[in-house]
């Protein structure tokens, strides 16, 4: 995956760990495509990715996240909505990608959408709060690991640095029940790289 970063903000993966599924969630600067709908874009958008790692014979069966921010606000497509973009709309409008959505497990699907669509039990969201709870039927991919939830902030200058947290919880096929929870915050930017973002440096990271 190749991802344009500012220097210094290739934040740290955050993880929280159980017998047969891990979470762990991802922070990167500009996402890697131009899309002239938006003057603005990439340059004032951060990506946080929510992934699950599922393990043992197991299968992921439903998440509930609530997302916060203290400042700027949610990026959402005007053509998108809760569920992945089609790819057929990317290809004509590429800040569609980056909207704000949630998704279901499949294929081992890490950095290779499109993704499935969940159904959900819940969903909401405003400028700076977003919850839900979203499931599927098993079969869902089994072991993998697997994008599960996309958190776009669109985020100027003068409103950084912002703080991200998201918690909430996991069920799988041999957990009976069992609640797996996650808890994550992450300051976007990070502090130490607010000066480096105003010289336009860049580097490219891949994983």
């Amino acid at each position: 995956m190749n991802r344009a970063l500012a220097v210094a903000v290739a934040f740290a993966l955050c993880s929280s760990v159980y017998a047969d599924i891990e979470t762990f969630m991802d922070c990167y600067y500009q996402p890697t495509c131009s899309d002239p709908t938006f003057p603005d874009w990439p340059w004032n958008y951060y990506v946080v990715d929510l992934y699950v790692e599922v393990s043992n014979g197991d299968d992921w069966t439903s998440s509930s996240a609530t997302a916060t921010i203290d400042r700027a606000e949610f990026f959402n497509h005007p053509l998108g909505d809760e569920t992945p973009p089609l790819s057929a709309f990317v290809n004509l409008y590429p800040a569609l990608e980056y909207d704000s959505f949630y998704c279901a497990t499949e294929a081992d699907a890490i950095n290779q959408p499109p993704y499935k669509d969940p159904s959900f039990a819940e969903e909401y969201h405003e400028a700076q709060y977003r919850t839900a709870t979203w499931f599927d039927v098993p079969p869902n991919g089994g072991v993998g690991t697997f994008l599960i939830a996309r958190y776009t902030i669109h985020a100027p200058p003068e409103e950084l640095p912002v703080t991200f947290h998201v918690e909430g919880a996991h069920t799988t096929f041999n957990g009976g029940g069992t609640l797996y929870p996650y808890e994550f915050t992450c300051v976007i930017p990070e502090p130490a790289s607010l000066a480096l973002l105003g010289l336009g440096l860049a580097l490219v990271r891949r994983r």
